[in-house]
């Protein structure tokens, strides 16, 4: 069976590119493997401004915030499993943190094509940041298609 991965990067869902993955799945009778990337701390703001607002980024809720965004990142695997499953297609995901670009490749190695949102590169709250499209693109010897949001 024919298998398409789908990578996610931190909070971010992009539907469109599940709705892709879901119909290539249906016409080539496929199976989806979706891999969830996060980093292991939710990076700076980056303010542009000096202010007080850099204390707010360091106070004591850092900690609960960083949960709530792996509490999201888990919601996210739940829904993305239903909504593929819903469509009677075999699904099977993995999380993972601070990944490097040769272990994404290795998990990738059985997928036979790789779809990846175009705005993988934007920041999203606790993404993994060392990976960008461009190193993908270059680590992983499989057929990758960039889905832009229509």
């Amino acid at each position: 069976m024919k298998t398409i991965a789908v990578i996610l990067n931190g909070t971010r869902l992009p539907y469109y590119v599940i709705h892709h993955a879901v119909n290539k799945a249906k016409e080539q009778a496929a199976e989806i493997f979706a891999l969830f990337l996060k980093g292991k701390h939710e990076g700076s703001k980056g303010y542009l401004f000096p202010s007080d607002i850099e204390a707010t980024d360091n106070n004591f809720f850092a900690g609960q915030t960083e949960s709530s965004d792996e509490s999201m990142i888990a919601d996210n695997m739940e829904l993305v499993k239903q909504m593929i499953e819903d469509e009677n297609i075999v699904y099977h995901s993995a999380v993972k943190t601070n990944a490097s670009v040769d272990a994404v490749a290795a998990l990738l190695n059985a997928a036979d094509l790789i779809l990846i949102d175009e705005r993988f590169d934007e920041y999203t709250l606790l993404g993994d940041d060392k990976i960008s499209l461009k190193t993908l693109k270059h680590a992983i010897n499989k057929p990758i298609e960039v889905i832009k949001d229509n």
